[in-house]
């Protein structure tokens, strides 16, 4: 008697082993208590629709006790901190996930692991295999999340930002393999098809034309069954997860033509399509290894960024040197750094004086000379002298790697055209299903003898592959060429709304004025301090701001201690010195009665228990190439707006020097937002470029919103994009790109209906044969891309 299944792994179940599983009312074997557990887990946290989605079990999986012991290396602090970010109090990992094949499997994946305990958040990227999870630091058990991952038949594979391209690598090799026995598959069985088609002429001994078919029939086999399999596997899963995907009629198509050939073959029929197939399997393979090579060379640069970073470090300690991996840096280290390396971590230079390389971080082409006390940025290249820097920001925390982490963030938002487009090509998977059974129904009545074979390129012809690849494909091509012109999406939905742009709205301080302020005058209003004490006191509270005002008042010396700090968004800084309550901030948010005199300076006012101390005027030049670029939005139909926080001259100042004609000075937030709303009702679609800190309300109310970099303070910016580097002109960039990026879109998908409109028609009166067909299906995925992959070239 042979031995039952298990439920769970497939394997078989010990005679010895009595265990069962209730699933859905049925007592279901199980071969261990491992997969007994795992069942359980699946059906306690109603998962149970698994069993209904996944393919055929794999066998090997399901051993929970082993998996649990093999990822709990991973909740080592320094395995954490390698394979995690770290996000406030939240961790962040990326995990590639290898076994996955369709949307039945993320949704499976994002539904257990969002029911997992102490999981904030869990996205998939169904393109990339990758899974975002968000979960809180002081439950920071990575081991758990991967042993349930693997314990649903998955291969977890956590990645650091090193280990990035890894899965591509790997998904390239499998895929070139693929296409490999595809190929040579296809060369011999043509080479028998030319012998069989020559003997039909010329006639053929009925022994050899049946040995040449067994040949053909056994060569064609591990093409269907090993190069094809990819195509099968999303099909079963798209029919169990009731949402039918491109490769169901390209699989059945395959798949009936073989099974009719092993019939023929076997019963002495009149034909077979071994050669039919091989050819669909080439083609189609083919076409797909191009589209993922496109696919590749369009992810973002977080890979390529990463690169930049050395591996190894000479660190400092005294009179000793010790040469350390970078990965073992901390903050407060010492670095030696010789002309012509990389930075290593983001840091302060302490001692020398040289230039930096700073392009590929900032855009900026010119060497920027550095001295004691300025920033260096991890990636940029000493250039001229040896120096010491004084390590601040590691790893991830850096600002290398924070691009790294917003340039992912973009990946896990499905923009809305991508939905659409996929919803779209699903139906359209169904409907010609039916058109296919009626065009054999027709064909049988007309010529039965052609019924099997036009039905075939009916089938393969009109997969709608391009019309599913139509959309993503020029997102994903115009992101990757906007992260090269120093602009950052984040969002994945900003490029489709910041094309319909009208109204583009600026913020004052560090975005249309440089952002780099300087105190023109100090007016002490109380003779019991001077301007130095006051200037220590201001540098003091705006030490915890992250406003670009604030480094006006930093100083290079020991100051006061602040003992609770506060920013009030809008308003200013708060804080005790001393045992007295101070303020620096706005006149009304300091009191006092104060007030400064008009004049085009920025004013910021120093206060303490509601009294006024001091005020400061500040002055900020307007960034060379604001003039020029607004001028270019406006040429590109964009109507201009300023709001700003500051007072009327100021305001007025610089909205006359740019020709700004619609202005507001002394808002809050929430006027600032107020304004957005009252655009927005009128009709305007508002892209807000503004502080992406300060202005966190403002810029989520817009719909589009974009935020200059601010070196240490980009991590926290929610801006929809990031400018990196110091100049303007990246915005009339990203509303030509985004522009041109739909207008490709609205081309590919005028081609891929096209396509289908023509090819149907043909296909079902005979006129495509099937290899035809292939070539066809192919040909039309690959001008999709190769449309979407000049977005590379814009400039």
């Amino acid at each position: 008697m042979a031995s039952e299944a298990c439920f769970h792994c497939a394997l078989p179940v010990p005679a010895d082993c009595h265990l069962k599983v209730d699933i859905e009312g049925e007592h279901r074997p199980v071969c261990c208590p491992g997969c007994k557990a795992v069942a359980e887990l699946i059906r306690d946290t109603g998962m149970t629709r698994y069993y209904e989605l996944r393919d055929l079990p794999d066998p090997g999986v399901g051993r929970p006790p082993e998996v649990a012991a093999e990822w709990v290396v991973f909740d080592s602090p320094d395995m954490l901190n390698a394979f995690t970010e770290r996000d406030g109090d939240m961790r962040e990992a990326t995990i590639y996930v290898g076994g996955m094949y369709c949307s039945a499997c993320s949704w499976l994946i994002e539904t257990t692991m969002r029911k997992q305990p102490g999981t904030a958040s869990a996205e998939v990227n169904p393109i990339t295999h990758r899974l975002r999870l968000r979960f809180p630091e002081a439950n920071a058990r990575l081991s758990d999340h991967l042993a349930t991952l693997a314990s649903l038949g998955y291969q977890p594979q956590p990645l650091t930002p090193e280990s990035t391209t890894r899965p591509e690598v790997t998904e390239q090799r499998t895929a070139l393999k693929r296409l490999l026995v595809a190929s040579l598959g296809m060369m011999q069985v043509m080479m028998f098809a030319v012998g069989l088609y020559a003997m039909d002429f010329q006639g053929i001994d009925a022994d050899m034309q049946h040995f040449l078919r067994l040949v053909s029939f056994f060569v064609t086999t591990p093409v269907v069954f090993y190069s094809a399999k990819p195509f099968f596997t999303s099909a079963w899963r798209g029919i169990v997860g009731r949402k039918p995907g491109m490769d169901l009629p390209v699989s059945i198509a395959v798949g009936s033509a073989y099974a009719a050939s092993i019939y023929a073959t076997f019963t002495r029929g009149e034909a077979v399509w071994f050669d039919s197939v091989t050819m669909f399997v080439f083609f189609l393979t083919l076409g797909r290894f191009l589209e993922m090579r496109a696919r590749h060379r369009s992810i973002d640069r977080s890979a390529a960024l990463s690169s930049l970073l050395p591996n190894t470090a000479t660190r400092l300690d005294g009179e000793s040197r010790a040469i350390v991996p970078v990965s073992q840096l901390q903050r407060g280290d010492k670095v030696l750094i010789r002309a012509g390396d990389p930075i290593p971590a983001d840091g302060f230079l302490e001692h020398g004086t040289t230039s930096v390389d700073e392009a590929l971080l900032t855009g900026e082409a010119r060497p920027q000379p550095k001295t004691v006390g300025d920033e260096l940025s991890a990636g940029s290249v000493n250039l001229d002298g040896m120096i010491d820097m004084v390590v601040t920001k590691t790893g991830s925390d850096t600002t290398l790697g924070t691009i790294s982490r917003l340039s992912e963030r973009a990946r896990y938002t499905r923009p809305a055209f991508v939905t659409i487009a996929d919803k779209i090509a699903s139906y359209i998977v169904v409907a010609l299903l039916f058109v296919a059974a009626a065009v054999a129904t027709s064909w049988y009545f007309i010529d039965p003898d052609r019924v099997f074979v036009i039905t075939l390129s009916v089938l393969v012809v009109t997969c709608p592959c391009a019309l599913a690849l139509a959309t993503p494909a020029a997102f994903a091509a115009a992101g990757s060429r906007l992260s090269q012109l120093r602009l950052l999406v984040t969002n994945g939905n900003a490029i489709e709304t910041l094309s319909r742009a009208t109204l583009a709205m600026f913020d004052k301080t560090g975005t249309l004025t440089g952002g780099m302020p300087t105190i023109a005058a100090v007016f002490v209003t109380d003779n019991a301090f001077t301007e130095k004490d006051c200037r220590r006191l201001a540098a003091a509270l705006e030490a915890a701001s992250t406003h670009p005002l604030a480094r006006a008042f930093a100083l290079q010396e020991p100051l006061p201690t602040v003992h609770a700090p506060e920013i009030i968004v809008g308003q200013g800084v708060c804080g005790t010195i001393d045992g007295r309550k101070w303020r620096i901030g706005n006149a009304e948010f300091v009191g006092g009665g104060i007030a400064a005199q008009d004049s085009t300076a920025t004013h910021v006012f120093l206060g303490a228990d509601g009294h006024a101390v001091a005020w400061f005027e500040l002055e900020d030049e307007i960034r060379p190439d604001a003039r020029q670029t607004l001028r270019s939005l406006r040429d590109l139909g964009l109507a201009t707006a300023l709001v700003s926080g500051d007072n009327r001259a100021a305001v007025e100042s610089v909205a006359g020097a740019l020709d700004i004609d619609d202005r507001h000075y002394e808002c809050s937030p929430e006027d600032k937002l107020a304004i957005i709303e009252a655009a927005q009702q009128r009709g305007e679609r508002v892209v807000m470029i503004g502080d992406g800190i300060n202005d966190a309300p403002v810029l989520a109310g817009a719909d589009t919103s974009i935020a200059p970099a601010h070196g240490a303070l980009l991590a926290q910016t929610s801006a929809d994009v990031i400018m990196l580097g110091e100049s303007l002109a990246p915005l009339t960039t990203a509303i030509e790109m985004s522009r041109k990026t739909m207008r490709i879109v609205r081309q590919n998908l005028a081609w891929a209906i096209v396509y289908n409109a023509l090819a149907l028609p043909l296909a079902a009166m005979g006129f495509v044969p099937p290899w035809l067909a292939a070539i066809g299906m192919s040909a039309s995925s690959l001008v999709v891309v190769l449309n979407a992959l000049r977005l590379n070239r814009f400039e």
